[in-house]
């Protein structure tokens, strides 16, 4: 079996490419037992010509490049490309951002040393034109992901969760969250290394910006995707959310309200005679 697959969702990134293959190409950890899929998304510039171009240079296993229907979203292209993948551990990275050295040698290392963990996530450098800095990520408790998303993106994982049947779903746009619970109730265990072993790269074509627009109803259909997760209660709030009921507002970005919120919400409300 190959040791690694690691999934590359694309659409018009190929202005990126040298500096992506470049820092998969830097790795500290070789690339001999690593499977790359690319896949795109039906893009108009020049990535499948990058593509092809690095499927020369690398030194991988394998280096399949894939055109399927254009999705518009990153989760069905992930989806296609992991149905594809035969790697013993399983990476989607997209191809924007780029890899520290270490990034591969430690995340494998470490689940290679502790088979009871089947998904480690590390920290990561954001940069943008103006600014960069360390963005330092919690260690790993299931109530975080019941009101936010602290699982990085580029999270390396046991295939033995893609073939209990987690995938990608395309009903909302926090993809990465929606997996990583759905990851977690298929009895997935979680570690959070405390370095950042890669960098995500912020711009104004990032898929995070449309996400931002949809909030609510994302996070409203996370919760009904995963019933049992979640408290009755904010079941219901995203049920009524999804139905534009004022009583069930979005709360904050990035955030799906506590049972204890919408307690408290609720107080407001009859104080406030609505």
């Amino acid at each position: 079996m190959t040791l690694l697959s690691i999934i590359i969702p694309n659409y018009n990134y190929g202005h990126f490419a040298d500096r992506f293959y470049g820092s998969l190409a830097a790795q500290t950890m070789s690339l001999a037992e690593t499977e790359i899929i690319f896949v795109d998304d039906g893009s108009s510039d020049d990535s499948l010509e990058q593509a092809c171009k690095w499927a020369g240079i690398l030194e991988c296993r394998e280096f399949k490049i894939l055109t399927p229907p254009r999705a518009g979203r990153p989760g069905p292209v992930r989806n296609h490309g992991l149905e594809q993948a035969t790697g013993k551990y399983l990476l989607c990275f997209d191809p924007d951002d780029e890899f520290q050295p270490e990034f591969l040698k430690n995340c494998i290392y470490f689940l290679e040393s502790n088979p009871i963990f089947s998904v480690v996530y590390s920290d990561y450098l954001e940069t943008s034109p103006d600014k960069s800095f360390h963005r330092f990520l919690p260690d790993f408790s299931p109530r975080h992901l019941r009101t936010q998303n602290t699982v990085a993106t580029a999270a390396l994982y046991r295939r033995e969760l893609w073939d209990g049947g987690v995938r990608y779903r395309d009903n909302t746009v926090y993809e990465d969250w929606d997996y990583w619970v759905q990851c977690l109730m298929a009895g997935g265990k979680f570690k959070h290394i405390d370095q950042p072993l890669y960098i995500h790269h912020v711009h104004e074509t990032n898929f995070s910006h449309q996400a931002e627009k949809e909030d609510g109803a994302a996070k409203a259909r996370i919760v009904l995707n995963n019933p049992g997760f979640f408290h009755q209660s904010v079941a219901q709030w995203a049920a009524d959310h999804l139905r534009g009921r004022a009583h069930a507002p979005s709360f904050q970005r990035g955030y799906i309200p506590t049972a204890e919120d919408l307690l408290k919400l609720s107080d407001m409300i009859k104080i406030g005679g609505i």
